[in-house]
């Protein structure tokens, strides 16, 4: 069994309880950070013994939901190009390099926010790219939590946002996408 470590994001009621019936429902590998007087919105950093990344994140949502909390989200994916450079154990310079197509094979990810200052990367896309070029010493555990991560974190907003829809509207996405 391998250690996965993720984030989840969620939202909680009030009472003292929560944080027990979390521990109770198998959070017991999760560092929680939530004001139980007030409830609201939480993150629990996890250190799961699984088989694989998907294993990890899917139990913990699995027993978050039943624990009574709303998964909000998972590990945040969007970087900005420093901390790519940090993660990469690189210079900022470097990865400015990349991401303009000065240095390296080419192909870096396009930003997903494209801001004039400060633009933001997916994370999953960019330690794929740092792994398949081997410009980086990146695991490949590490590539597939930020996979899983990501994947799971499109999941569960699109679950979300679906809510907004009547369900006739919910079941004619679902087909549509099926």
């Amino acid at each position: 069994m391998t250690v996965y470590s993720f984030e989840l994001r969620f939202t909680a009621p009030a009472g003292e309880s929560v944080i027990d019936t979390l521990y109770e429902s198998g959070w017991d590998d999760a560092t929680v950070s939530l004001d139980p007087e007030t409830g609201g919105p939480g993150i629990a950093a996890f250190d799961r013994e699984a088989a694989t990344a998907v294993e990890a994140i899917a139990s913990a949502i699995v027993q978050g939901r039943t624990a009574g909390v709303e998964i909000t989200g998972v590990s945040e994916d969007l970087v900005t190009l420093a901390e790519i450079a940090d993660r990469a154990g690189r210079t900022f310079a470097t990865a400015d390099h990349w991401a303009a197509g000065r240095r390296g094979p080419g192909g870096f990810p396009a930003p997903k926010v494209q801001r004039p200052r400060v633009s933001l990367w997916s994370w999953a896309e960019v330690v794929t790219w740092l792994h398949e070029n081997r410009l980086a010493e990146v695991s490949l555990m590490e590539v597939e939590v930020a996979r899983v991560c990501e994947i799971a974190d499109s999941l569960i907003r699109a679950h979300r946002l679906q809510r907004r829809l009547p369900v006739k509207d919910r079941e004619l996405l679902r087909h549509a996408m099926a």
